[in-house]
């Protein structure tokens, strides 16, 4: 195997040899004490080769060979000089002095020497076997495995499903639900794999791929198992380019982690934003006081025909974090996001057909069933004429103003104590709005559009060693159209809005960045009071109101590195 040395280790190795090679060629005409010193440098510089050996810095055999040519050398050179010396008359002797260096100072000065080298030998890998390149260093890698047995316990007292999937006119609600009385168990799995490459001081690019499938929906990657021992597929779960030209500046691009400041009342933790975000900072009287504002562009879905059907997600966030007192930290966000475009507008003629078909938009204005989970208000988007079944869309138009608040006591650090509070208002609902697009006047439709969530979490900022613990508790109250369903966590109330429950867990530290996790999740609908008689004439509420009690029991055991 070959051993590559940078330059410094060459210019060691030739200073040694000319070290060594001064003591025979001056060894003809020097005092006793000039030879004692010469001995004393000859002696060193070959401790400091043997370091250079026990380092792994030179081969034992590349170093004798240094040592062997460089006697060989010097006993040429003596022998030149003592030739030249009898050929030629002796010159009148000179009085020749030798600077005086005390030996302590000598045995400092090789001790400093051969320190620096050998930690600058170290930190390069000088002749390290195998060495990896400098670019390695520069690489991160980082990941999480999560198993995860879950129970779903739906209440006997729950509507039937088939009268969900029974409704045809606006408005609806939730009608794809296939199951509300039975309880369910399964496993899953997430698995995620991340690297992070420093590209250069302030420019970094990270790639994330994960369990999951893109129709599980944007805010999960877990995967249920049990598929006859077959494989599992994984996909490109995040890849962005953060960019920090200044310090107050933050640019990214990509697939990314959320860039605002937010509770998983909003945002679900799973879920990342494809786009561009800015953020920007400014500190005020130091880092534990500092303002902040966000802003971002991302692509919902692109319109096939132009971007009259491309579907965006504008937002903004401002919000300042301080320092309240020596050990209670507070941070507040204010956010509006604006959802364009993804509200239905009903079809007025039958699909386009002959020469026409397929040039014109048609149900652009669709909310995906692959993503859509249950709770928003739905308008039908067929036209008067059509007997097909119904395609739906968003009844509501969506601009949501979301206000973050937190609090952190570290007074009895390492054990933290958080409560966060979030309160959401869309203010883009307008009944004469969607009355225009549904085509219909909608009778029992009522504004239900706000949400709110309090949590308190006591114990470990994060779960790093045995005997790490952490402790939660929530309370959440989420009306049908104060959020996009599609994006809502998929713990609470098996994911969706038009709800109120309670949440209760306990996270515990079994090894190095090991953990046991348990949690109870216990939510019902909301029932706007509004009633109509079914299909089998029995009053009850409307598909928005009508019972569904749901529990769900999870327990998971995690590790990351």
């Amino acid at each position: 195997m070959k051993h590559h040395r940078p330059r410094q280790a060459l210019t060691l190795c030739a200073l040694a040899c000319a070290l060594l090679l001064a003591g025979p060629a001056r060894a003809q005409d020097a005092v006793s004490s000039e030879k004692q010193e010469l001995a004393r440098l000859r002696a060193t510089t070959e401790a400091l080769i043997d370091a250079l050996v026990s380092q792994g810095l030179l081969t034992r055999e590349r170093a004798d060979a240094i040592l062997r040519q460089a006697r060989e050398a010097g006993a040429s050179a003596a022998s030149a000089a003592a030739t030249t010396a009898q050929a030629e008359p002796a010159p009148a002797q000179k009085i020749q002095r030798i600077p005086y260096v005390p030996e302590t100072v000598r045995k400092q000065m090789s001790e400093e020497i051969k320190a620096e080298v050998l930690a600058q030998a170290r930190g390069e890998r000088w002749g390290e076997p195998g060495a990896l390149p400098d670019w390695l260093g520069r690489i991160t890698i980082a990941g999480d495995v999560r198993a995860r047995a879950e129970s779903d316990y739906f209440d006997s007292s729950n509507v039937p499903a088939d009268i969900y999937h029974r409704q045809t006119t606006s408005p609806a609600w939730s009608p794809d639900l296939n199951n509300t009385t039975h309880t369910t168990e399964r496993m899953t799995l997430r698995a995620r794999l991340g690297v992070s490459a420093k590209l250069a001081e302030g420019l970094d690019a990270t790639i994330r791929a994960s369990t999951g499938n893109s129709s599980s929906g944007p805010t999960s990657t877990s995967q249920t198992l049990g598929n006859d021992f077959n494989k599992y597929s994984l996909v490109l779960d995040r890849a962005w380019i953060s960019w920090r030209p200044w310090e107050a500046l933050a640019l990214q691009a990509g697939r990314m982690p959320s860039p605002f400041y937010n509770t998983d009342l909003s945002w679900a933790d799973d879920l990342s934003f494809d786009g561009l975000a800015a953020q920007m900072k400014a500190a005020i009287r130091g880092e534990d006081n500092r303002v902040f504002a966000t802003l971002g562009a991302f692509p919902l879905e692109y319109g096939s025909l132009g971007s009259s059907t491309s579907k965006w997600l504008l937002g903004a966030q401002i919000g300042a974090a301080a320092r309240v007192t020596s050990g209670l930290q507070a941070k507040i966000g204010l956010a509006v996001y604006d959802f364009r475009k993804v509200e239905g507008v009903r079809e007025t003629n039958p699909p386009p057909s002959g020469p026409l078909a397929g040039t014109q938009p048609y149900f652009a204005s669709l909310y995906s069933p692959n993503w859509r989970q249950k709770g928003n208000t739905l308008i039908a988007l067929n036209d008067p004429t059509s007997t097909a079944a119904p395609v739906w869309g968003l009844a509501s138009k969506f601009r949501p103003v979301d206000l973050t608040v937190g609090l952190t006591m570290d007074s009895f650090a390492p054990v933290l104590v958080k409560l966060s509070a979030d309160f959401i208002k869309n203010i883009a609902f307008d009944i004469a709005d969607i009355n225009q697009r549904a085509g219909v006047t909608l009778t029992q439709l009522y504004p239900k559009t706000r949400a709110a969530q309090l949590r308190l979490d006591v114990g470990a900022e994060t779960i790093q060693r045995r005997g790490d613990w952490q402790a939660f508790t929530g309370w959440r109250y989420v009306e049908r159209d104060a959020w996009v369903d599609g994006f809502t966590d998929t713990t609470w109330n098996l994911g969706g809005t038009n709800y109120k429950g309670w949440t209760l867990g306990l996270n515990y530290g079994i090894e190095r960045n090991a953990w046991f996790g348990a949690r109870w999740t216990s939510t019902r609908n909301l029932d706007d009071g509004v009633r109509f008689t079914d299909a089998s004439g029995a009053t009850a509420g409307t598909m928005s109101s009508a019972p569904l009690k749901i529990d769900v029991f999870q327990l998971e055991l995690n590790a990351r590195f």
